[in-house]
C-alpha cells in the first residue's frame, strides 16, 4: 500500500519562508530524474518510493545508489514499467535474489528478456541456475535473448542447440563459435 505523502517546494529568502506550494507528481518526477544520484540522497529516494505515482517511482527505480531499504520497496512495486526500470540499476543487480529475479521472470516476458540479456550480471543469484530458469522459458523470445548473451554460459548455449525454435538454436551456434 502506497502511502499518502505529499511532496512540497519551498523558498526562503533571509532565512524565512516565503513561498510553499503543494508538488505535483509530474514536477516530482522530474525532480527525482535529475537529483544526484549517489548514497546521500536515500533518505529522499526512501520518500519518493512510497509516492503513490508510479512515475516518480518509475523515474527512481533507475538510480544506481538506492539504499537496501529502497530496493526492498521497488522490488516489490506492482508497476510493471517500475520493475523494467529497475533492472536497469547497479544496485538492483548487486542486491536482487534469485527467487525476486524468478517471480520477475514469471511476471512479464519483457523483464524475463532484459534478464536473460543480463543474465550474468546479478550478483546474488547463481548464473547457471538462473540461465536454465530463462533456457526452458516458455517464451521463445526470452530464451533467444538468452542465446545471444555473449556472456552467457557456454554450458546453457550447447543446452539450446537442441532447442525447438531454429532462431534460438541459430543464436545459440553463432554465440558459440564466437567464444
Amino acid at each position: 500500500m502506497r502511502s499518502n505523502i505529499q511532496f512540497t517546494i519551498q523558498a526562503t529568502e533571509d532565512g524565512k519562508e516565503v513561498f510553499t506550494a503543494p508538488l505535483s507528481y509530474d514536477a516530482l518526477a522530474d525532480i527525482i530524474n535529475n537529483y544526484p544520484d549517489h548514497d546521500d540522497s536515500n533518505d529522499f529516494f526512501l520518500l519518493a518510493a512510497k509516492h503513490p505515482a508510479s512515475n516518480v517511482r518509475e523515474n527512481l527505480a533507475y538510480k544506481d545508489h538506492l539504499s537496501a531499504e529502497v530496493l526492498d520497496i521497488l522490488e516489490k512495486d506492482t508497476s510493471v514499467s517500475v520493475l523494467r526500470n529497475l533492472l536497469r540499476s547497479n544496485a538492483f543487480r548487486e542486491h536482487v535474489s534469485h527467487e525476486v529475479l524468478e517471480k520477475l521472470i514469471n511476471l512479464d516476458v519483457n523483464i524475463a528478456q532484459s534478464i536473460a540479456r543480463d543474465v550474468e550480471t546479478f550478483q546474488e543469484a547463481d548464473v547457471i541456475k538462473l540461465a536454465n530458469l530463462l533456457a526452458s522459458h516458455e517464451d521463445p523470445s526470452v530464451v533467444a535473448s538468452l542465446a545471444d548473451n555473449y556472456r552467457a554460459p557456454k554450458k546453457i548455449l550447447k543446452k539450446l542447440l537442441t532447442h525447438t525454435d531454429p532462431h534460438v538454436v541459430q543464436l545459440a551456434k553463432s554465440r558459440l563459435e564466437n567464444m
